[in-house]
């Protein structure tokens, strides 16, 4: 009997690998994806939707596009209050006769009229009153909790429904599980929740009342809404870091419910945009990637850049925050994929000043996209909204359907990705030698203390700057986070670490960084770094937790100011007359140090180096990136480039032309060769020479996959060199194919 029971655990276990394999990310090949979103009374009649359905889905046949993702399915009858399927029906098998692939959208945020009618609420016990009467929401458009017991059965009814009829489908790719996921809620079981969560984190409620600053003597008093924060900011910390996770939470308990229809097919959500590029609170929309990545095999987020500009007083958004965007995606994805599950293609409606693309500007952004590992594209949307506060707005097409300028940019990129997505999918971005260190709690607390907006966005613009410094120099990044699992083994890979503006340091992973020095790595921090710990307590002597001895200085005091702080090198290494801004300490410095900068004024230590083990530890009294980012002249882009070409880091490739030319180089490996992405980004032609180390292997061939013609090259001992010719705001791709494969 043991032996049968025994047994029967492995089968489970074995069984239970075998779906988990079955549900991974099936995608072999990059794609070029469009939404198809049509609400189903816009239409006279099943003909006319037919009719539509017909000219469309031609049309983005035609023009190359490969995946149709599709919102909403079914509409509800409310006389029988059973789901309509004849239009769906049509357009899927449409899809399926043209050769596409469908990605239904499963959970569009919360606006869930088309998931939970008003009638659903009406018929099941106490839903009416507490989520139509007593939220003040009684059309019931949107921000359903979800999260309410009762609520999950009604979605699992619909995802059962759905699956059901299209699960089997050939052209079903994946499920776009939860479309733009937000939750947030004020309700009793939502706050017992992180009641539940703030004692697990902490384990004593004396634990609790020291980070906080409170006096609770039962857990049902703690509250998420105490707006002194004189004594403490981690409640607002907190809740903040809980409401995140509990999306999470979500995410992964819809993923369990969706699964028990279908274990074949993956999931993807999509946050909007990115917790640390993105310049804003964490207020309605912002979530943190991370907390998703381990709930969904095929990661995504939506990626709307017209906001910023909105934001920004109608400015177009820089090339390099897009590049900034996607690469804390890629790291956020870890080992998974990640792709654009929406990509705005023009303003939000058809009265907004900014926001308009061109053909140009679609393509060189979806190039960008894919030169930083992304793996599949979905423009929201084929057609503009004629309805509503978008009207006439996004959409690859005109009003009537047909395609438009940047529609014809999106189709051109298309093509190509259908002829070389197996190629694009392969490869893989060269491994990155420098990194930037971030933590949620440090931007929290920056957030929390910042008394106008210009020091409540110092950090990102902090992050931000030291991106944008390695980027221009074509030198790879990845993000770390030290919120999040790291050990001292992920920081070995890395020649340079970067600590922009972190406020915050954990003892942990000050140990980390320690061993890192000492085993050969450079440590480049900014001023204020190591003031205060996880939990809202500052260190009496900075930078705290054990670093002075890395860095082999003390803060004496420090000093705000809205100006620069001029410096001068004493390094010929290293570039002369650089500005710092916002902030200055004043430094203690141990006997060894070696001063690379002194302030001019009062010839006081500025920028430091410390030889610590066989490694190096650098600190700045100004910040770095935060001066680059606000003041493009200030030099210390240079600072920051040659501190890691000093350590051992190489650009990917490297353009010889213009001098001040802005052309992203981004090099991908495959088990052939390479794939090579030159992007100018400027609003000029460009020509010039192109060199990229060969690793010791011999080059068959150099073909652009995007004139679709070969490109004469000279290859030297370690070297490769050829022309490139690129217009104003074009991406050349090339295959660099070696003679054998590795």
């Amino acid at each position: 009997m043991n032996k049968i029971r025994f047994f029967i655990k492995v089968y489970l276990v074995l069984l239970v690998i075998a779906f988990n394999l079955l549900a991974a990310d099936v995608l072999n090949r990059a794609f070029i994806g469009t939404v198809y979103n049509i609400f189903h009374e816009e239409y006279d009649s099943d003909e006319a939707f037919f009719d539509a359905v017909d000219f469309d889905m031609k049309n983005i046949a035609d023009a190359g596009i490969s995946h149709v993702m599709v919102f909403p399915l079914g509409e509800w009858n409310t006389k029988t209050k059973s789901i309509h399927w004849t239009r769906t029906d049509y357009l899927i098998k449409k899809i399926e006769e043209l050769g596409l692939k469908f990605v239904p959208v499963m959970l569009k945020e919360e606006q869930c009229s088309h998931y939970f009618p008003l009638w659903k609420f009406r018929e099941t016990a106490g839903l009416w009153e507490q989520h139509c009467q007593d939220n003040g929401n009684v059309n019931n458009r949107q921000d359903v909790d979800f999260a309410d017991p009762q609520i999950f059965p009604i979605l699992e009814e619909y995802f059962k429904a759905v699956i059901a009829r299209y699960g089997n489908s050939s052209a079903l790719s994946f499920y776009n599980i939860w479309n733009e996921p937000h939750y947030h809620s004020n309700a009793p079981h939502v706050i017992k929740k992180f009641q539940q969560w703030v004692y697990k984190k902490y384990g004593t409620l004396e634990a609790i009342n020291r980070s906080w600053g409170e006096n609770y003597t039962d857990l049902s008093e703690l509250t998420p809404f105490l707006n002194d924060n004189w004594n403490s900011s981690m409640p607002q910390i907190d809740w903040k870091i809980f409401r995140n996770e509990l999306n999470g939470e979500l995410l992964r308990q819809l993923t369990v419910m969706l699964r028990k229809y279908d274990r074949k097919h993956p999931v993807n959500s999509n946050p909007v945009g990115t917790a640390f590029a993105g310049f804003g609170d964490f207020g309605y929309y912002t979530v943190d990637n991370w907390a998703m990545t381990s709930h969904e095999d095929i990661c995504g987020i939506s990626y709307y850049p017209d906001a910023w500009e909105r934001e920004h007083g109608l400015q177009e958004h820089p090339q390099w925050l897009h590049s900034l965007t996607f690469d804390i995606k890629r790291s956020a994805s870890g080992e998974k994929n990640y792709i654009l599950t929406e990509l705005y293609t023009n303003p939000k409606n058809g009265i907004m000043l900014n926001g308009y693309l061109d053909s140009t500007d679609v393509s060189l952004l979806g190039w960008k996209a894919l030169a930083h590992d992304c793996k599949g594209i979905i423009y929201w949307k084929w057609k503009p909204f004629l309805r509503g506060r978008q009207s006439f707005g996004r959409g690859l097409c005109t009003a009537d359907g047909t395609l438009a300028s940047r529609g014809k940019g999106a189709a051109e990129l298309a093509r190509v990705v259908a002829n070389y997505g197996d190629l694009i999918y392969q490869a893989k971005p060269v491994p990155a030698k420098t990194a930037i260190m971030i933590d949620m709690v440090g931007l929290l607390k920056s957030l929390e203390m910042g008394g106008e907006t210009r020091t409540r966005q110092f950090m990102y613009m902090s992050i931000a700057g030291i991106y944008k410094a390695l980027n221009e120099a074509n030198i790879s990044v990845d993000f770390l986070r030290t919120d999040q699992p790291l050990s001292a083994m992920d920081l070995q890979q890395y020649k340079t670490i970067y600590l922009p503006f972190q406020i915050a340091m954990r003892e942990n992973v000050s140990d980390m960084l320690q061993q890192y020095v000492e085993n050969g790595g450079w440590l480049v921090a900014d001023c204020r770094t190591a003031i205060m710990d996880e939990e809202d307590s500052g260190y009496s002597s900075t930078p705290g937790a054990g670093l002075q001895n890395l860095f082999g200085v003390a803060i004496q005091d420090w000093q705000g100011k809205n100006g620069e702080y001029q410096l001068i090198s004493n390094n010929k290494l290293l570039p002369d007359n650089v500005a710092g801004v916002y902030f200055r300490e004043k430094l203690i410095v141990s006997p060894k140090i070696s001063i690379h900068y002194h302030l001019k004024e009062s010839k006081e230590p500025a920028i430091v180096m410390n030889h610590f083990g066989t490694g190096k530890a650098i600190y700045s009294s100004v910040p770095l990136g935060g001066s680059y980012y606000l003041n493009e002249t200030s030099g210390m882009n240079d600072v920051i480039v040659q501190f890691a070409k000093m350590s051992g880091v190489s650009p990917d490739a490297e353009f010889a032309g213009k001098v001040d030319a802005n052309v992203e180089i981004k090099q991908h490996d495959y088990d052939q060769g390479q794939l090579l992405y030159v992007i100018n980004a400027g609003s000029e032609p460009l020509k010039g020479i192109i060199q990229i180390s060969s690793e010791g292997q011999r080059i068959a061939e150099i073909f652009n996959i995007t004139r679709e013609c070969n490109a004469i090259f000279k290859q030297g001992e370690n070297r490769i060199t050829f022309a490139v010719e690129l217009a104003q705001k074009e991406c050349a791709v090339f295959i660099i194919k070696y003679m054998e494969a590795k």
